[in-house]
């Protein structure tokens, strides 16, 4: 096993990088088949950067699950008045899942629980 700089835990929430890589790079950009990668390539350019930058001992790379989480069942209006994310952004969450296993990185994804859930409980730890 390489070397790395630290024996840090890095706990990323791979949906917050989504967002971010989408309405950052808001070129067109589609792999062959039309599946639009715009947010697949600034994700993958992220955590590479991550990677590179910071070298950690360790990495996990947390998403939301589709659906609602518990929070929706006490309260029903909990993050009502959020959009659903633009039609071409839809297809672009699978892709950077599979992209980060495909990196060897666990990928953590709970239903019933945002990715900040599952950050705080294992950094709590």
């Amino acid at each position: 096993m390489a070397e790395h700089s630290s024996d840090t835990l890095y706990l990323v929430d791979g949906s917050g990088f989504i967002f971010r890589a989408y309405y950052a790079i808001r070129a067109s950009m589609t792999a062959v088949d039309g599946t639009p990668t715009n947010a697949v390539y600034g994700f993958v350019r992220l955590l590479l950067n991550l990677l590179r930058d910071r070298d950690p001992g360790h990495v996990a790379v947390a998403f939301d699950p589709s659906g609602g989480v518990f929070r929706n069942e006490i309260y029903p209006d909990y993050k009502a008045n959020r959009k659903d994310p633009p039609e071409d952004m839809r297809p672009q969450f699978a892709l950077c899942r599979e992209a980060v296993a495909a990196l060897g990185i666990p990928v953590l994804i709970e239903k019933g629980y945002e990715a900040d859930d599952m950050i705080g409980t294992l950094a709590a730890r």
